[in-house]
C-alpha cells in the first residue's frame, strides 16, 4: 500500500533515514531498524506515556513503537495496557501516570464534561464499537428483555461497561439505576470469576475480545449493542499539554499510517496478527477488519460530542451539557 501513495514515504525518509525502506516491506516481515546509537537516542528522547486497553484497536501503536517509529521523532514512547479500562484511565490521568489516554467516548466525555483537568484532543476509531451482552453459559436466557433486574458487572464506576450498561437499560426503557444492578468486577478475568460464581448475570464488553469466551462455552452470548457515536477518542491531561503538545501530535500522526496498513491487511498480515495476539479466527478477524475504520486524527465530530452527552445526560451520569468547544484542547484539536 505505501508503493501506492497512501503514506508518504518522503516524510519517513526525512525523519528516519532508512526507514522508508523498511517501511515497504509488509507488516509482520520486518525487523525494527537500529541505525541510531541507542544510549545517545535515549538521552534525547521526550518521555510521553500513553494508555489503553488490551484490544485490537490499540495494535497500531504497538507496532510503530516496535519499529522505532517514535523513538525516530524524538519520543519515548510507553505504553501501558489497562485491562481495567477507562474508569481505571481516568485516575492514572489524573494521578499523572499517564499523558494521555485512548478512552470510550462516553467515559471520555463524562470524565471531562463532569470538570476533570484533561480535555479531548482527537478520534482513534471511527466506526461503531461492538459490544457483545453476555451471560452465563447454559443460562436459559436469550433475549435482553430478560435481562431487567439483573446483576450487570463494571469494571469501575464510569467505566464503559458501566456507561453502556445503562445505555441498554435506557434503551429498553427501563429505569438503570433501579433495573440495572452494578458490580464492580475489576477485569475481563474478573467478569469470568464472578459469572462462574454467579455473582454478576449480565456482562457488556467488546464482543470480539469476549468471542474466545463464547466459543468454548463459558458464556452464552444475548444480543451485540453498537455504540451510537465515535467510539474511542484520546484524552490528555491539561498539566501534559502544557508540556507535551507536539509529542502528543507526533504520536498520533506517526500512528496514524499503521493504522492505515493494519487495515490494509496486505498478504492478510493483519489477520495473523489478530490470530497471534487476540486469538480470532480467520472468519472473526474478517468481521471485525471488515468493520473498524481508524480516524487516528487530531480531530473530533461535533455531533459525537453532542450526541454522547445527551446520552449521559438521559441516564443520569451528566446533570448539564457542556459546550463541545470546551471539552476539546482546541490548542491541539479541531471540531469538525
Amino acid at each position: 500500500w505505501l508503493a501506492q501513495g497512501s503514506c508518504p514515504l518522503a516524510m519517513w525518509s526525512a525523519v528516519a533515514p532508512g526507514m522508508a525502506a523498511s517501511l515497504r516491506r509488509p507488516l509482520f516481515l520486518r525487523s525494527v531498524s537500529r541505525r541510531w546509537d541507542a544510549g545517545q537516542a535515549l538521552r534525547q528522547l521526550t518521555t510521553v506515556r500513553v494508555a489503553g486497553v488490551p484490544e485490537h484497536f490499540n495494535a497500531p501503536f504497538l507496532l510503530a513503537r516496535d519499529r522505532g517509529l517514535f523513538a525516530a521523532q524524538g519520543i519515548d514512547f510507553q505504553w501501558l495496557t489497562t485491562p481495567q479500562g477507562t474508569g481505571k484511565m481516568a485516575d492514572m490521568l489524573a494521578a499523572d501516570e499517564v499523558d494521555m489516554a485512548v478512552l470510550v467516548s462516553e467515559g471520555a466525555v463524562a470524565n471531562v464534561a463532569k470538570g476533570a483537568a484533561n480535555k479531548i484532543v482527537g478520534t482513534h476509531v471511527q466506526s461503531p464499537l461492538r459490544l457483545g451482552i453476555h451471560v452465563k453459559g447454559g443460562r436459559k436466557i436469550t433475549s435482553v428483555k430478560e435481562l431487567r433486574g439483573k446483576v450487570f458487572g463494571v469494571s469501575r464506576m464510569g467505566s464503559n461497561s458501566h456507561l453502556m450498561s445503562y445505555v441498554l437499560g435506557h434503551q429498553q426503557g427501563w429505569e438503570p439505576k433501579k433495573d440495572v444492578p452494578l458490580r464492580i468486577i475489576d477485569t475481563l478475568k474478573g467478569a469470568q470469576a464472578a459469572m462462574a460464581a454467579g455473582e454478576i448475570d449480565v456482562f457488556v464488553w467488546e464482543r470480539f475480545t469476549t468471542k474466545h469466551l463464547v466459543d468454548s462455552g463459558e458464556w452464552n452470548f444475548v444480543g451485540e449493542l453498537p455504540s451510537p457515536w465515535h467510539p474511542f477518542l484520546f484524552v490528555a491531561s491539561e498539566s501534559s499539554l502544557v508540556k507535551l503538545s507536539p509529542e502528543l501530535r507526533k504520536v498520533v500522526e506517526i500512528t496514524r499510517p499503521i493504522c492505515e496498513e493494519f487495515k490494509a491487511n496486505e498478504n492478510e498480515s493483519t489477520y495473523r496478527y489478530l490470530a497471534e495476539h487476540h486469538g480470532l479466527d480467520r472468519t472473526d478477524a474478517i468481521d471485525w477488519l471488515d468493520s473498524t475504520q481508524w480516524a487516528c486524527r487530531t480531530t473530533v465530530a461535533r455531533e459525537t460530542l453532542e450526541k454522547t452527552q445527551d446520552a449521559l445526560l438521559s441516564i443520569g451520569v451528566l446533570e448539564a451539557k457542556k459546550d463541545a468547544e470546551g471539552l476539546i484542547a482546541s490548542s491541539l484539536c479541531e471540531l469538525v
